[in-house]
């Protein structure tokens, strides 16, 4: 295996995790709900909507960049947590962060193109 491949393997992994993060806790992991989308409830159910959705991702996101502020806070006054640990949840929280805005810009995107165009 090539350094690459086991990198690629680790980013994947990573994703992966991440996405399980910020899943709404209504759905579980590999559930399929629907051949459109995993989001979409069966009927009888209380659908899931993007609101909801977006709400808790943002929660996820908020509550990561909480964790990384009160470890950083912790480091600095000498408790005894681990720079690894500081580091790492600082880059959880950034990854999160810019994620965040990624979606936010392709929402923006994709609004403007809709109402761009004619009926």
């Amino acid at each position: 295996m090539t350094i690459q491949s086991v990198a690629m393997k680790q980013a994947l992994e990573q994703l992966r995790q991440m996405r399980e993060s910020v899943r709404p806790p209504s759905i579980e992991a590999g559930e399929i709900r629907g051949p459109a989308s995993p989001l979409m409830p069966p009927s009888g159910e209380p659908k899931v909507n993007f609101t909801d959705t977006m709400k808790f991702a943002l929660d996820r996101v908020n509550e990561q960049q909480r964790v990384s502020r009160e470890l950083q806070t912790a480091y600095v006054r000498g408790d005894d947590v681990s720079l690894t640990d500081v580091a790492i949840a600082m880059q959880k929280s950034s990854v999160a962060f810019e994620a965040t805005v990624q979606v936010r810009n392709k929402i923006l995107e994709s609004y403007k193109e809709i109402m761009s165009m004619s009926v």
